[in-house]
């Protein structure tokens, strides 16, 4: 068994990075969340992988007394999760546990459903993984993985803004994130120890070599309006601060590790320097303007639900 992914994720910091992950749930999605992870509103519940529990937050939205177990290997994602549980009244539906994935200490046949969303992908042995929770899993119950893969890029159209630049930021935008899914991707799972072998596209086949019986696919899509007024003005401004922030940092991090890579697709110092300097006039205008701001920048992307049932 290959665990070294786990010396990556006990260490990672990004924090925010998960709880931004929110807004990708909403309302009206749970009710079909429930029928393809086959819950119910008694149902208790495995979250593998939760990083801060956001996911669990929102399947808790739907449970009477119902109950959802979180687990993560990240000590600090744990912490930060009850945190966020006790601000929003949930630690009576909710349990955030330190545990290792690949070594799980629940018995034979604990949950009614086990899930986890986007977990399986960052593990350097995600059939372990997979075998563990398979293993916690009530015969009858449902196992599921809830993923957003890399093969379909994110959609992110960065907004009609009267700033100049803007639409010369949407062109190196695209430039850098198409070079970024075809070629620097492989590169990064593999510095983070996570099995390109078994990409998403392969789940099914997965679940079936992990003896899970009558497999299926629900594709769903998200996305997500900065200018929707029917969301909170105070969290659409911070929201689309920080991840602009967060994307700076990435950006910088992921260029100067493959810069060789870049330059040989196309993309060099000089576009690397100015897409930085046009997000970070962007950042500024987001602080200034926001309030009365209709640039309508948005975003979105495909994802899909794969399960299993263990009989």
């Amino acid at each position: 068994m290959n665990t070294s992914s786990n010396e990556h994720w006990e260490k990672w910091q990004n924090y925010k990075g998960f709880e931004q992950r929110a807004y990708r749930f909403t309302a009206e999605m749970l009710p079909l969340f429930f029928k393809w992870l086959g819950i119910n509103e008694h149902s208790r519940i495995l979250d593998a992988g939760c990083g801060t529990g956001v996911f669990g937050r929102y399947l808790a939205g739907g449970l009477t007394d119902g109950q959802i177990t979180g687990f993560d290997i990240n000590e600090g994602f744990i912490e930060h999760g009850k945190e966020r549980l006790k601000e929003l009244f949930l630690s009576d539906k909710v349990t955030l546990e330190l545990a290792d994935g690949f070594n799980l200490h629940y018995a034979d046949n604990t949950f009614d459903a086990v899930t986890n969303y986007t977990y399986i992908g960052v593990l350097s042995d995600p059939i372990a993984g997979m075998r563990e929770l398979v293993r916690v899993c009530k015969q009858s119950g449902t196992v599921s993985c809830v993923i957003a893969t890399n093969a379909f890029p994110v959609i992110w159209w960065q907004g009609d803004y009267p700033f100049n630049g803007a639409y010369e930021l949407q062109r190196l935008y695209r430039l850098e994130n198409d070079i970024l899914s075809k070629y620097v991707q492989k590169d990064l799972s593999k510095n983070l120890s996570q099995n390109i072998d078994w990409h998403a596209l392969r789940y099914p086949k997965m679940f079936e070599l992990c003896g899970l019986k009558h497999i299926n696919i629900h594709p769903y899509a998200y996305t997500f309006n900065y200018n929707d007024e029917n969301i909170p003005l105070e969290y659409r401004k911070n929201l689309l601060y920080d991840e602009t922030n967060e994307e700076i940092n990435w950006l910088t991090s992921r260029y100067e590790e493959n810069k060789k890579l870049y330059n040989e697709h196309g993309f060099y110092d000089a576009d690397f320097t100015q897409l930085i300097g046009l997000l970070e006039i962007k950042l500024e205008y987001i602080k200034n303007n926001f309030e009365n701001d209709k640039s309508f920048e948005w975003r979105g992307g495909f994802n899909f639900i794969v399960t299993g049932l263990k009989v």
